[in-house]
């Protein structure tokens, strides 16, 4: 856990330091600006690899517990092993990947950060060159600047603030912890009246991202002021949905693990073997 640790400080720190850069020095001039830049990038940097540090620890984390169950045949009857238990089992650890990484897809395009715009040329609407990353440091609250904007071709872009960045990777990855949770529920026909709780905080993580950044950046492409009042009006929003969601997508692994551990306790269920 030394490694998630060090990933969070990462995030906090660098969040810090550069939302302090900003309020001790505002963006108002072209070579304060000029500045800014290499610091915006380097934070983003530091960013991706705190996630990735935090990602890498739980995931080392959970293969620790994993290891103890193939080799001693531990029964998981407490919550904090069933997941672990899971990813034993080549089937599940399908299930994993698999909705993590088409949650991830989904939830990167309904969000905005990841856009397709065929009927629009990026290079004769923006002045882009193709393919680019640009990162602006704007005024903002912390986690909502800088803003990296993404060209990769004509009609494929993307826009990114700390926030989205982050989100992107926690949501869809709880998101695959409460459906593997869930479909071995299924399976073990154990856990009822859990499950559903996780496809709200799936739904609602849709609306967590930045869809105001991204549809106002987009907008002659969406169709102009409805895109705008719509966009608007999600970011308006936008802490609720926040809020509400991530509690309960971490919330709901636990009650479904700690129902499935009173299943195994009382001998309803008898676990199957570890497997690959």
């Amino acid at each position: 856990m030394l490694t998630a640790i060090a990933g969070l400080l990462l995030i906090s720190v660098g969040t810090g330091i550069y939302s302090l850069d900003l309020v001790s020095t505002p963006v108002a001039s072209p070579e304060r600006t000029s500045f800014l830049v290499p610091v915006a990038f380097a934070y983003l940097v530091a960013l991706v690899v705190g996630i990735f540090l935090v990602g890498a620890g739980a995931w080392r984390f959970i293969n620790s517990r994993a290891d103890v169950i193939r080799s001693e045949g531990l029964s998981p009857l407490s919550p904090g092993w069933i997941f672990p238990y899971l990813m034993t089992i080549k089937k599940f650890r399908a299930y994993f990947w698999t909705s993590a990484i088409i949650y991830g897809i989904f939830y990167s395009v309904f969000t905005g950060m990841i856009v397709y715009q065929p009927g629009v040329n990026f290079i004769q609407a923006y002045g882009a060159t193709i393919p680019s990353l640009s990162v602006t440091p704007l005024q903002g609250s912390p986690l909502f600047t800088p803003v990296a904007t993404l060209y990769l071709t004509d009609h494929l872009g993307g826009l990114f603030v700390p926030l989205t960045i982050l989100l992107v990777f926690a949501i869809p990855a709880l998101v695959a912890v409460n459906f593997t949770l869930a479909a071995f529920a299924i399976q073990s026909r154990a856990g009822k009246g859990k499950g559903w709780m996780g496809g709200v905080g799936a739904v609602v993580g849709l609306f967590t991202g930045c869809p105001t950044c991204a549809a106002l950046f987009f907008a002659n492409a969406l169709g102009g002021s409805g895109a705008v009042s719509f966009a608007t009006l999600l970011g308006y929003y936008q802490p609720a949905f926040i809020l509400l969601s991530i509690p309960v997508l971490v919330a709901t692994p636990y009650l479904t693990s700690a129902s499935l551990a009173k299943v195994y306790r009382d001998g309803c269920v008898v676990l199957a073997g570890a497997q690959g």
